[in-house]
C-alpha cells in the first residue's frame, strides 16, 4: 500500500498516512498538519509533506539492520576463513534485487513508500544533502561532478 511517513513539525514523532487517507492531527501531541497521501498510482514530483521538489530515490532497508550483518560477519570471520562476508555479500545482493525503492525527501526527510518511479529522480547526492542541511556544499564540491 502507498504511503507517505514524515516527522510531525511539533513533537518530531514519525506519523503515516495511507493514499486516500484524510489529513489528520499528530497520534502524539495533536498539533495539526495538512499531510495527505497522494493516490497510489500517482508519480511522486514533490514531496506529500513538504511541498519540496527536490527527492531521491534509495532502497527501502532498515541502515541499523544493514551495518548489524555486517559487523556479524565480520565478527565471525576468524572461525569461517572470511566465508562470513562472502556469505553477507550474498545476502545484500539478494537483499538488494528484492527491495522496493522508495522516494525520500531532502528537506524534511519524509518516505513516500509503493509509488511508481519516478524516472526523473536521481538516487542520493550528498551535495543536495549538504545544502539543505548546512546551507550550502562543501568547499570544492560540485554537484553532479565525476572527479
Amino acid at each position: 500500500m502507498s504511503s507517505v511517513h514524515f516527522l510531525c513539525s511539533q513533537c518530531e514523532q514519525r506519523l503515516g498516512r495511507d493514499a486516500g487517507e484524510a489529513s489528520r492531527p499528530c497520534d502524539f501531541c495533536g498539533a495539526a498538519n495538512i499531510v495527505v497521501a497522494p493516490d497510489a498510482d500517482a508519480i511522486i514530483d514533490r514531496c506529500a509533506a513538504c511541498g519540496h521538489d527536490q527527492l531521491y530515490f534509495q532502497k527501502d532497508f532498515n541502515r541499523k539492520t544493514g551495518i548489524a550483518l555486517v559487523v556479524l560477519g565480520s565478527i565471525f570471520v576468524p572461525w569461517t576463513y572470511g566465508l562470513s562476508l562472502l556469505g553477507v555479500t550474498i545476502l545484500d545482493y539478494i537483499v538488494w534485487r528484492i527491495v522496493k525503492d522508495v522516494i525520500v525527501c531532502y528537506e524534511c526527510q519524509a518516505v513516500h513508500r509503493g509509488y511508481p518511479a519516478n524516472p526523473s529522480l536521481k538516487p542520493f547526492d550528498l551535495v543536495i544533502h549538504d545544502r539543505h542541511v548546512y546551507g550550502s556544499a562543501p568547499p570544492g564540491a560540485e554537484e553532479g561532478s565525476h572527479h
